[in-house]
Parts: C-alpha cells; structure tokens; sequence
C-alpha cells in the first residue's frame, strides 16, 4: 500500500482519531500533525496515551502446505518447535477446497440447488489442516479460516463456479459444511473468523487466474451468502474477514462499500499490505493506515467496538521477485523495517498483525513448466533447500519479540512522539505496552533515521518488577541461544516506572520488558 487513500473527509487540519478497542470504545484524539512543544527526547507513557485497550495479538500466515511430501526429514517436528517459541497468537491458515471437495454431479441440470458432491478428509492436506488446528486449539491461538478460492481448474471449470466466483451458492454450501465439521464435530473452536477468498479485489487475467471476473458486487452476495449459511449451522460466533484485499484502490473500494452495506455481516476489517522500504522508513505508513482507519470508522463507529482492523497479510515490497520470491528476508534490515512496519500499525489503530510468511516451504509460484517456492518464510523445511535457508532468519526472531511482548488483550500506548511533524521526515518510533494486571509489559524503539538518538522513556502506569530484559537489534547486535532463539543483551536491575536512557544506532530497535521474551 504506497499511496495515502484518498478522502475528502480527512483535511490537513482534521484530527486524526487513533482506536481504541474497548467496549467503551475509548478514543484518542491527536492532531493529524504532532503538536509543538513536544519533547522529542524524554517520552513517558501514560494513561492518556491509550489508543488500544484490548490487542488483538500477533501471529503468522501458517496455511494447509501445497504438499507435504517435499518436507526435510523432520520438517514437521521443526516446524512445531520454531512455532512454540515465535508465540503467535493468532494465524491465517488457508487451504484450497479442490483438495477435500469430490464426486461432483450437477445432474445435467443449470440448477445450482440440485449440485451433490462429498468431501475427503483423509487425504495428506486433511491430515495437515488437522495438525495445524489441533496446535492452535491447544495453544489458544486464533485462527482466521479461509479458502484461496472457487474449485475450478483454469482450462476446464468442470464446477462451472468462476463465472459467479463467491457469489455462487455453492460455495456458502461448501464453507457451511466444512467449518460445521471442523467446529462442531472436529471441535475447533479456535477458528474464530472465516476468509471469504484471497484478496478479491486482484482480478487477473482469464486463463491464469479463477477470480478474472470477480466484482464487488459479486463478493459481497457471497459474503451474504455465507452469513446466512454459518447461521443456519450454528455458527454464529464465526465472522467473515471484511475484504482481506490488497493495495490502496482495492482495499479503499472494498472497505468503504463494507461500512455502507454489510457492515453488520462481517467480523473485521481486513486488508494486505506490502509497502516499500521508503513508506515505512519515513513513517508515511502511519498516516496511510490511519487515514484509512478513520475514512472507515466515519462510516461504521462500530469499528474499534465490535469491529476491528487487521492486517491478515504483511511484508515489503522491495526485494520482491516476479516469481513471488522475497530476496531480503535473510536480512536483519527487513527485521527491522518490520518491527517498524508493526509499530506503525497499532499505531494507526490495527488490532491485530498476521505476517506473510511462516515456512518456504508451504507454497510455490506455479507456471506451465515450473513449481518454486515463493521463500517469504522465516525459515524453510523444504527438501532441496540449502541449509543457510533452513536457519531461522533474523525477522522470525524480531517477529518473536514482539509476539511475546504486545499479547492479546493488553493495553497499546502510542504517545505524541510517534505523529510526524509537518513538512519533516519521521524516522523514530515507540509503543510500549502493559497487561490489564499490571504483570506484563515493556516497550520498543526503532531508530530508521540517518543518525544516532538518544531517548529516555519511562511508564507511568504502573507496571510490576525489578529486572529489565534489554534486547538490542541490528545486523550484528542480536543475541542467540545456545538452541537458536533469541535471548536478551542484558539484564538489569530497574522498573519500567524509572527513567532508561537508550542510545539507538541507525537501523536499530530495541525492546524492553520486565520479563524475558
């Protein structure tokens, strides 16, 4: 998303509205630009700057895998084990329903009411849908549920389902009798939202994509169609993702016509977003998330109430490939920039981050000749790969400080420090964080800047402990374990209700909590 959407509702002199996500729908209001006489240097989090009471979490795309067979020797084990120390706390897990849909009959009629068809579960992509829910229902992880899109094959739509897409009946059908099966009879009440297909808004081009036709319109009676299915089931407490598109013009047109017409049939509002370096490093992202936020919000006040925004898909663009590879993930400056990218975020009032992706090896960019893995993960487990790919890669350990440090259901503080200033760049940025108890909390700082700073913070609110875990990042700053996982730089005897002193080199953040991450 590198364009600010454009609204007239939102003027150089209006308030920018920062969420929060209470049942009393606790607001922040800032001016759009940071007013004078803030100190740059002394920031003191407190109560006043709340814009989220309730977070949502963190987590990572961590979907059904294209085919298990090409994982390493012990892949799955890996996986398991990478997975319980990054401490997500949500994932979206998408799959294809091609691979469980079977024995199709349309009974030589154009009646869609008259379709019969079974489903396989025991097939290889049953058996790792099953292993994935099965960690996250033990382990207290949401799950966003969703299908890629329509069962068709782009040479011979035997199903005759692209040319109404989502909105044809038949898929309400099939995603009704899907998650009744996984809800009611598999028990998997960590599936808490369902994807109504992947980013509906990108069309392509017939011949290579099932969505060529696809309309607005035509996704929202799907999404009608849906919400009337899962009721009928039982599913009630089942929300539909409110787009899940990608890019500005996509996402405006989708999110806008959600909150006039159907604001009532969907869960959240749910986008992706992949930016270049620039926007993130100039803290324009800020503004653009916010901006989008608001425009929403003037539509739908249940937004930051019963409805939230959420990110289901995060990453850069730069270093992206044609063939959907990213280039720069084994650098420590794409961990940085997406620590920054994260704060960024919640501070544009998003309730919850998903990051693309877990594992290389869950999906391939395929052609006529070819199948590769797209490599967005955070390692990979797939046979083949050279070993330095199957290292963790530094974002996985960024990544997992900030899912062990912003948990759900804490407090999210984002003081005057982080608004830009008018007519200047803004190259820093901090949040910081507390549980409702008082237990659990820390705050982070990233220097994207050109130049060294020096800040001293400190929290208010109070927040328990006397040691500070201190967590320097940068390419050659991190410290690991002797099994791989990130461990603090230092430990110090402090409360995060005293004043710390950080001098932050460029491209680098630090984290600081009562506890280690």
């Amino acid at each position: 998303m590198n364009k600010i959407l454009r609204s007239s509702i939102l003027l150089a002199t209006t308030l920018l509205s920062i969420s929060a996500c209470s049942k009393d729908n606790v607001v922040t209001d800032h001016s759009k630009y940071r007013p004078d006489g803030v100190d740059e240097n002394n920031i003191a989090f407190t109560s006043d700057d709340i814009n989220q009471e309730s977070f949502g979490g963190l987590g990572v795309e961590w979907g059904v895998y294209d085919d298990t067979d090409r994982l390493i020797e012990g892949g799955w084990e890996k996986v398991i084990n990478h997975m319980d120390h990054l401490g997500a706390q949500r994932i979206r897990l998408m799959l294809s329903y091609d691979w469980f849909c079977k024995d199709f009959d349309d009974k030589g009629t154009p009646d869609h009411n008259d379709d019969t068809w079974s489903y396989n579960f025991a097939n290889k992509y049953a058996r790792n849908m099953f292993d994935i829910l099965d960690y996250c229902q033990v382990n207290s992880i949401d799950v966003a549920f969703g299908a890629w899109n329509v069962i068709a094959d782009l040479k011979n739509d035997v199903w005759g389902m692209m040319e109404e897409v989502t909105s044809d009946i038949r898929w309400a059908k099939i995603t009704a009798d899907v998650l009744d099966f996984l809800v009611h009879q598999k028990g998997y009440t960590c599936i808490k939202w369902f994807v109504n297909s992947n980013e509906p808004n990108y069309s392509g081009k017939e011949g290579s994509s099932k969505n060529y036709n696809n309309t607005y319109s035509k996704w929202e009676q799907g999404v009608i169609n849906v919400r009337d299915a899962l009721d009928k089931v039982g599913l009630t407490n089942i929300g539909i993702v409110g787009g899940d598109t990608t890019g500005v013009e996509g996402t405006a047109e989708y999110l806008t016509n959600i909150a006039k017409n159907i604001a009532e049939k969907v869960g959240d509002y749910g986008c992706h977003m992949y930016l270049p370096n620039r926007s993130v490093d100039e803290g324009k992202m800020f503004e653009q998330i916010n901006e989008i936020y608001c425009t929403v919000k003037d539509l739908d006040p249940e937004l930051g109430k019963t409805r939230q925004a959420n990110v289901w898909e995060a990453g850069l663009l730069d270093g992206k490939t044609s063939d959907d590879r990213q280039t720069l993930i084994a650098t420590a400056d794409y961990a940085v920039r997406m620590v920054d990218y994260t704060l960024q975020c919640l501070a544009g009032g998003i309730n919850g981050v998903v990051y693309w992706d877990l594992d290389d090896a869950m999906h391939f960019y395929y052609t006529e000749t070819s199948n590769n893995p797209k490599e967005w993960g955070m390692f990979s487990t797939l046979a083949g790969a050279k070993s330095d790919m199957q290292e963790l890669r530094p974002w996985y350990h960024s990544s997992s400080l900030l899912c062990h440090l912003f948990r759900k259901g804490n407090k999210i503080y984002t003081p005057l420090q982080n608004l830009p200033i008018k007519g200047k760049k803004n190259t820093f940025r901090t949040l910081a964080t507390v549980s409702p108890d008082g237990t659990q909390g820390g705050f982070v700082a990233v220097n994207s800047g050109a130049r060294t700073v020096t800040k001293t913070f400190y929290m208010d609110d109070a927040v328990q402990g006397e040691q500070l875990y201190i967590y320097e990042f940068n390419e050659g700053s991190y410290k690991l374990d002797s099994d791989g996982y990130i461990e603090p730089n230092y430990i110090i005897n402090g409360s995060l209700n005293k004043k710390i002193t950080l001098t932050i080199p460029v491209g680098t953040f630090y984290v600081v909590s009562n506890g280690r991450l």
